[in-house]
């Protein structure tokens, strides 16, 4: 038996409802969006309409900002070099049946993943692969800080 691995999934609980909430670490990467690759453009990533991407090649800190709630959250990761961002948002939220119809509003899934080059391991073999999701002061910008140094004032 074989075993395969893609990404870690997660939603992360935020306010989109006025887009205070932006993604950064993902400026100028490559990313997929239904299957064609494209570079992104401009600052960090804001949500104003439906998102799913997967952004190629990622650092391993990637911060979601929320001002509204007045905290960041910073996601790191080894082992997976890819990263997936995912909103539904109104339309595609009401067609899915494990999902309310508002609850885009209050979601994001920023999700540490390896699609380029997927994990595909055979009977003995071993891989690991870890995603960090901590909290942190809203201040945050990713890359400016440790996270763990935040979270223990040093």
């Amino acid at each position: 038996m074989r075993g395969r691995v893609e990404n870690i999934f997660k939603y992360i609980k935020v306010a989109l409802s006025n887009s205070e909430v932006r993604v950064e670490g993902l400026e100028t990467l490559d990313y997929l969006e239904n299957k064609e690759r494209f570079t992104e453009q401009g600052d960090a990533i804001t949500f104003e309409s439906e998102v799913d991407k997967i952004y190629l090649s990622t650092p391993t800190k990637i911060a979601i900002l929320d001002h509204e709630k007045k905290r960041t959250f910073v996601i790191r990761k080894d082992g997976l070099p890819d990263a997936v961002v995912w909103n539904p948002w109104d339309k595609k939220a009401k067609s899915m049946t494990d999902f309310g119809d508002e609850e885009y509003k209050h979601m994001l899934c920023v999700e540490a993943a390896a699609v380029e080059k997927s994990v595909t391991l055979k009977p003995g073999e071993e891989w690991r692969g870890r995603q960090e999701l901590s909290a942190v002061p809203s201040s945050y910008c990713s890359g400016q800080l440790d996270p763990k140094k935040v979270l223990l004032g040093s």
